[in-house]
């Protein structure tokens, strides 16, 4: 029943713009009767004359005067024009201008026996007495009574006219805001569930619209969240069991490789030959690499504990600095530490912005050619605070530039270590990501691969 009375309030789009076009229409018709009762308004109140109401008004004065008396202006009728001239032709009176006055001029000394000519709608008439000649001038257009809107609007048909196309045009488009609107706000309910999944919050619901078009594509909308939902759970759940198969088989490991490794260090401090003692040493770099494998894979697997403890920034890039320079001493490497703009006083959880720059610098220093120099540098811009951390190897490859921040990715032969297993950046980035920041990977000028970590301090100093 509730899915019948919903699909009685929905409408096609045709039905909205047929309603949009009679609405239109209905709205034209009235505008129309609008304009009329305006006019017949305009008419009733004299503030506009007919067509034909100075003519009949000139014809009735004439007929009352005798041919003999002089005329005198205010005689003349209202909503006529006039100019009078004596009998040799000069101008004494007018209120014809330019062309009109012109007209008036050769009309009275013509001595045309008809003594009337017209011109367009204006109509020239002239009346003779024994010492003047009066040309009377009048226009079978509507006009307005007052001489002040007669002046501003001559032609009153023209002025109604333009006020009835604008009344047509505002009210065309006062109908097309008002629908515009209505689908606009269907169409905002489309964008804001496209918004909500492509966001993938998916824990919300999709709203019904008045278009039955529109709902389909909301169907649609639904089936997509409802798929996406479903396939994201899958992904998490996928991922849940991925990490504790990590977490598992790195514990699996460790034992026995602890054993393994305990009993070649014993097997270290025995008497060996040297053949034997290169078996060891080379089973005991193995078992480093194993472990160093073991810890990554453990570590990209734990989620993050934030450390409670504080201390300094600059304390903290001075060992890392430090750990750089321990690190790289088979490859005599050095490390260059320079802060910009950093206070002399900036307290810091120590636990996640530890372990993001020991993965940084182990990574550094797995591609730092011999006598190599890594360069640290730290600066605060507002409230954010910038670590980037450069070396001078080969620097990163194309393909590597979008993908050396994934889990388990190794580079091509540009940035190679047998010691890389692919997971020091991918734990960098996990780290940074869930500390509010970004981690981005660029190229260096003129070589060497360089990594910037941008974090909010806010964050980190709560």
């Amino acid at each position: 029943m509730e899915r019948i009375k919903r699909i009685k309030k929905e409408i096609s789009l045709n039905r909205f713009f047929m309603a949009f076009l009679a609405h239109a229409l209905l709205s034209l018709i009235c505008a129309c009767i609008l304009w009329a009762c305006l006019l017949a308004a305009a008419v009733c109140f004299h503030i506009i004359t007919p067509a034909n109401a100075a003519e009949r008004a000139v014809s009735a004065w004439c007929a009352s005067l005798d041919g003999h008396s002089a005329i005198a202006p205010e005689d003349i009728p209202a909503g006529a024009d006039y100019a009078i001239f004596d009998r040799s032709g000069s101008l004494l009176r007018a209120t014809l201008e330019d062309d009109s006055l012109k007209t008036a001029s050769e009309l009275a000394l013509s001595g045309e026996p008809a003594g009337i000519r017209r011109q367009g709608a204006h109509i020239y008439l002239r009346l003779e007495t024994d010492t003047q000649y009066v040309i009377v001038s009048y226009r079978l257009v509507a006009m307005f009574a007052s001489p002040r809107l007669r002046h501003i609007f001559p032609n009153a048909e023209l002025f109604f006219f333009v006020l009835l196309l604008l009344l047509i045009f505002a009210d065309l488009v006062l109908i097309a805001i008002r629908h515009a609107r209505k689908l606009s706000k269907e169409l905002q309910k489309l964008a804001a569930a496209a918004e909500q999944i492509r966001s993938q919050t998916l824990d919300f619901d999709v709203q019904r619209t008045k278009l039955t078009e529109f709902n389909r594509i909301m169907d649609s909308l639904e089936q997509l969240k409802t798929d996406l939902k479903h396939s994201l759970g899958e992904q998490w759940a996928m991922e849940q069991l991925k990490k504790r198969q990590l977490t598992a088989l790195a514990h699996d490991i460790k034992t026995p490789l602890a054993i393994v490794k305990g009993n070649a260090e014993l097997l270290a401090e025995t008497r060996l030959t040297e053949e034997q003692r290169e078996y060891t040493a080379f089973i005991l770099s193995h078992a480093e690499q194993i472990h160093r494998y073991v810890v990554g894979m453990m570590e990209i697997s734990e989620p993050t504990s934030a450390s409670d403890t504080f201390c300094e920034i600059r304390e903290l890039l001075s060992s890392a600095c430090r750990n750089i320079e321990n690190l790289g001493k088979k490859k005599r490497l050095s490390c260059s530490l320079r802060t910009e703009d950093l206070p002399k006083s900036l307290p810091v959880r120590s636990g996640g912005l530890q372990r993001i720059l020991d993965n940084l610098i182990d990574n550094a220093v797995q591609y730092s050619p011999e006598e190599g120099i890594v360069f640290l540098t730290a600066e605060l811009d507002g409230n954010d605070l910038f670590v980037r951390v450069q070396d001078q190897g080969n620097g990163f490859s194309g393909e590597a530039l979008s993908l050396a921040a994934a889990e388990f990715y190794r580079s091509d032969s540009s940035r190679n270590s047998k010691e890389h297993f692919g997971l020091g950046l991918a734990i960098a980035k996990q780290i940074v990501t869930e500390l509010g920041g970004t981690l981005r990977l660029e190229n260096a000028s003129p070589k060497g691969g360089l990594v910037t970590v941008k974090l909010p301090v806010d964050f980190l100093s709560q």
